[in-house]
């Protein structure tokens, strides 16, 4: 003891130098690759643990691996139960609490259902899909497991042998290459193995995202266990997810019923933890481009209220019931942060007390305490606990201790109108070497939706690391929240409606010049980056003005009407939805060419950067086709990058990387001229 003790000062003289060092350091992008992050939180019943995900990338054989723990509510270090199985998902508890199931694959089979004691062993397969498995859930007495899989083919093995195999396109995207197959649910036995179909016919339980909001769920038990509560869609096209309504079938009967009346826009429905309560999504108003509020039907066949009109904010699909069903919890954006709010089923929401923290994902365990994974802009995402909606957050984890060695810089809320009188908020980050008194660069970031925010997040969302990266370089970034985002209230959101560019537009350019009254922006070195709605926005605002020195479209939209014929993912419906018509409706056919940024192609000077994935089906990549030939044939200064099989983001974390190292370098390569 007194040998270690001899040595302490002096190892105390040499460690303090290289933390004070190491924490001024500025983050770097190859730091993010040490970056875990966390999904999926659910309870044991008992509540006395917690099972989750985390998600390490594998930059060796780029991909990213997922290991499913649990953790004890009382602390402790984190177990380990799964690791290594290949796209795991959907951690979910039996109702004993004695087991794990999980969606897993296995070589080159299709997802199935897998087991795993709590205290450890080998995973065991209990489904065999032929067409895998999409989503399930647990009956309330742990005999049955709900499923949900895709109809077999409709052009058979044999027809397909003889080149039999024409089949009708609908609402489809530009790649699709076969007939979709409607999803259904099947009841699998636990004991015996054995799955009988439940639900048949032309509509499908939704699979694909929604225009909007909403998300895709699995069917959720009755706590009788007599009936599932499902999103049923209209068909199984990808560009019908607006066409959806809420729906219960009889386990006993098969017998289906509609539960509403809106017969679109609807989405994630769960019973109440008792009695017949059903709650799920729906937009507030006027039309779909609005908030998604939360509506509760007392009991199948009643009328749905909206129980969450007054929060006035977005619950764009994360929400719970409480254990008591008297209300429920809600993950929503709310200023340039994410909150929880608690929203009784009658009376006035508010938010819980969450100190920096922003959440995005909840779970409510039956003894009433709250589980959530949440960051913020200096703070890596962890696993927190509330042990009751009065009580300051204990965090569960540490798996980023290690980034708490890195300088970040100092981001705030901005707020501002625009000219027409509309109320906006943004993010202003300012560069780590910022000095009152000096102008700098700026790199203006908009994020995509439109309806979402930009949020003072730890590399979430589309701007991942570059807020950072940037600032580290001397740039101020400024991240607007333009008309058409979720943050602050439903007339802000829904704002955007048949106005898709020169209300943003004049919401961008306002808050540009609000942060140059401050005397804080180098006015001749000023970028522009956008990701999806993001980089529509970025392409518009490069056809409108002409001070930037170079910009960057990442899989952007250009051309409303390829928008609306070509693209997947309910993004015809928002089109139609947002436009207030299809492109061949009198009514919107102009708005369709005079919203969209090709039409003005020809008056870009901007240096432009071009991303797209090219299996993009949510913005087409030939939309970036276009928009690159508009700037290459007259000559500007353009550069246009093709991620291989990449959807509306690389999904391998090599790809990623590189994504965001592509626009960092062009944004550096102009601004430090």
């Amino acid at each position: 003891m007194r040998r270690y003790l001899a040595c302490w000062p002096v190892a105390i003289l040499l460690f303090i130098p290289l933390c004070a060092q190491a924490r001024t350091a500025p983050i770097h992008l190859k730091a993010y690759r040490a970056l875990v992050k966390l999904a999926s939180p659910q309870f044991s019943p008992d509540g006395k643990r917690i099972a989750f995900l985390t998600i390490k990338p594998d930059f060796v054989h780029d991909r990213y691996d997922t290991t499913l723990r649990v953790v004890d509510t009382r602390g402790g270090k984190p177990e380990a139960l799964v690791r290594g199985m290949r796209d795991l998902k959907m951690p979910r508890w039996s109702p004993d609490g004695r087991t794990i199931a999980f969606i897993a694959k296995v070589s080159k089979q299709k997802p199935q259902i897998y087991v795993i004691s709590v205290n450890g062993g080998t995973p065991h397969c209990i489904s065999d899909a032929h067409n895998g498995v999409e989503q399930f859930s647990w009956s309330p007495d742990g005999d049955t497991i709900a499923l949900v899989t895709p109809d077999n083919p409709l052009v058979s093995k044999k027809d397909a042998r003889m080149h039999h195999d024409l089949f009708v396109i609908h609402d489809d995207d530009y790649q699709i290459t076969h007939a979709p197959a409607p999803s259904h649910i099947w009841l699998l036995s636990v004991k015996t193995g054995t799955a009988r179909q439940l639900t048949f016919g032309p509509t499908s339980v939704l699979e694909n995202p929604p225009p909007f909001a909403g998300s895709i769920t699995a069917p959720a038990w009755s706590q009788n266990g007599k009936w599932l509560v499902f999103t049923r869609q209209i068909d199984a096209d990808a560009s019908d997810t607006d066409k959806t309504t809420i729906a219960t079938v009889n386990v006993a009967t098969g017998s289906v019923r509609l539960v509403t009346t809106h017969r679109t826009y609807e989405y994630t429905p769960e019973f109440a933890p008792d009695g017949d309560a059903i709650a799920y999504l729906y937009p507030h108003g006027p039309g779909p481009v609005s908030d998604m509020d939360i509506y509760v039907i007392p009991k199948p066949g009643q009328r749905g209220r909206d129980v969450s009109a007054d929060m006035n904010r977005d619950v764009y699909s994360e929400y719970a019931w409480l254990t008591d069903g008297r209300g429920l919890v809600a993950v929503v954006n709310d200023h340039v942060g994410t909150r929880i709010f608690l929203q009784p089923l009658h009376g006035p929401a508010h938010a819980l007390a969450l100190g920096r923290l922003n959440p995005s994902l909840v779970a409510v365990s039956a003894q009433g305490e709250l589980a959530f994974v949440a960051d913020n802009a200096a703070q890596p995402p962890e696993l927190y606990l509330l042990r009751t909606m009065n009580s300051r957050p204990v965090a569960l984890t540490a798996f980023n201790r290690t980034f708490s060695t890195f300088a970040y810089p100092r981001s705030i809320e901005v707020t501002w109108h625009a000219p027409d009188g509309q109320i906006n908020d943004g993010i202003l980050t300012y560069p780590i070497t910022y000095r009152s008194g000096k102008r700098y660069p700026l790199v203006v970031y908009l994020h995509g939706g439109p309806e979402a925010a930009s949020t003072e997040n730890f590399d979430s969302g589309e701007i991942g690391p570059l807020r950072d990266l940037f600032a580290a370089r001397g740039y101020l970034v400024f991240e607007p929240n333009y008309r058409g985002s979720d943050n602050l209230g439903n007339a802000h959101e829904h704002a955007i409606y048949r106005d898709p560019g020169a209300g943003p537009d004049r919401d961008v350019i306002s808050g540009i010049r609000m942060l140059d009254g401050q005397g804080i922006v180098n006015r001749s070195r000023i970028a522009v980056v956008g990701h999806s709605y993001g980089g529509y926005m970025t392409a518009w605002l490069i056809t409108h003005q002409h001070f930037w020195r170079c910009a960057v479209v990442a899989d952007g939209v250009v051309d409303w009407t390829q928008e609306y014929e070509l693209s997947g993912a309910g993004n015809m419906a928002w089109t139609r939805a947002s436009l207030g018509g299809n492109p061949w409706d009198p009514n919107s056919a102009a708005l369709y060419r005079t919203g969209s940024p090709i039409t003005y192609a020809s008056q870009i000077t901007t240096p432009t950067l071009i991303l797209s994935g090219t299996a993009d089906i949510t913005v087409p990549i030939t939309e970036s086709f276009a928009l690159y030939h508009a700037l290459a044939s007259r000559h500007i200064p353009v550069k246009f990058i093709g991620i291989p099989g990449a959807y509306h983001l690389p999904q391998k974390p090599v790809e990623l990387e590189l994504y965001y190292r592509a626009i960092d370098e062009w944004v550096t390569g102009y601004l430090k001229r």
